[in-house]
């Protein structure tokens, strides 16, 4: 019986990719904690950083789980484990991208109203987003109890491996991919605000090229099916990518100006500086306007 060896460059390649992205996300966040008072973290969104932080290290775990022997345990793992910290990351990401619209348009039309901006109400949102994704990943375990099974593709091989089909597989990540695509639309929806909130730049850049790679991935899996190496192997790379995208796109920026640009980590160039209330006051002139040359429109026709 064949299962994927630890000594294997199908298996080597992949646990060198995570093991780098593993002591990145781990630098990253004890530059956080370090750093965790100042205004450039804070304007980041510190909760929700760490959140996303948490996926990207939960990803790069699963290589070692996919990597590992198969069990009963090992499947049960991997089935929570996968949807789980791309639920992790995309629903930091969707809540980011969310809480920067939500901040535009309360600036512009209530300044007074603050809810769902605040971080308590950040955690909620994106908790509620990840439970969906663990309800549906517990359903599945009950209808479908994990285990092991032995594939023959050819008569004289046998391959060890969970106990689930590449179909199921790529169902259970549906959620996820609805969760990418409503926090494009967002990213698309937002890249227009002012310079002070760049980060919504970097959300663009992140999930353009998130949806590149997972739409290289769909058929790279199923192209992939008559070895069982090569499956996992893209399977891994894909899981560490994504979560590499995250990290490069989002937080290198952020490290770069923490130790090389200190001067730029003030209050003044973050989220609440004057840049943006004066696009916000544009912003809402020009939608006064374009009500105003409506309603004329629409007197004028009437008057016809």
């Amino acid at each position: 019986v064949q299962y994927m060896q630890w000594t294997s460059w199908y298996a080597i390649v992949p646990i060198i990719l995570s093991t780098m992205g593993i002591l990145s996300t781990s630098f990253i966040i004890a530059t956080f904690v370090r750093y965790n008072e100042t205004p450039l973290v804070k304007a980041s969104g510190r909760e929700l950083s760490y959140l996303l932080l948490s996926g990207c290290l939960v990803c790069y775990l699963m290589t070692f789980l996919l990597i590992t022997k198969p069990t009963g345990f090992t499947c049960a793992l991997q089935r929570i484990g996968i949807g789980l910290g791309f639920a992790m990351i995309y629903a930091s990401l969707l809540t980011k991208t969310n809480r920067i619209a939500e901040s535009l348009r309360q600036r512009v039309e209530a300044p007074s109203d603050r809810r769902f901006i605040s971080p308590k109400s950040q955690l909620l949102i994106a908790g509620a987003l990840i439970s969906v994704q663990l309800a549906c990943t517990l359903i599945w375990l009950v209808l479908s109890h994990p285990g092991t099974r032995i594939h023959h593709p050819q008569r004289l091989e046998s391959i060890l491996r969970c106990k689930i089909d590449d179909k199921s597989f790529l169902v259970s990540l549906f959620y996820n991919m609805i969760l990418i695509m409503v926090c494009t639309y967002y990213a698309i929806k937002t890249r227009r605000i002012p310079e002070n909130f760049n980060e919504s730049k970097f959300i663009g850049f992140t999930m353009y090229t998130t949806c590149i790679i997972w739409l290289a991935f769909v058929p790279l899996f199923f192209g992939t099916h008559s070895s069982f190496e090569v499956q996992i192997t893209t399977l891994c790379v894909s899981i560490s990518l994504s979560a590499s995208v995250a990290l490069a796109c989002l937080f290198t920026p952020k490290i770069y100006i923490i130790f090389f640009q200190p001067e730029k980590n003030v209050r003044k160039l973050t989220m609440n500086s004057k840049s943006l209330q004066k696009t916000g006051v544009e912003q809402c002139a020009n939608h006064t306007k374009n009500r105003r040359r409506t309603r004329s429109n629409t007197t004028g026709i009437d008057n016809e």
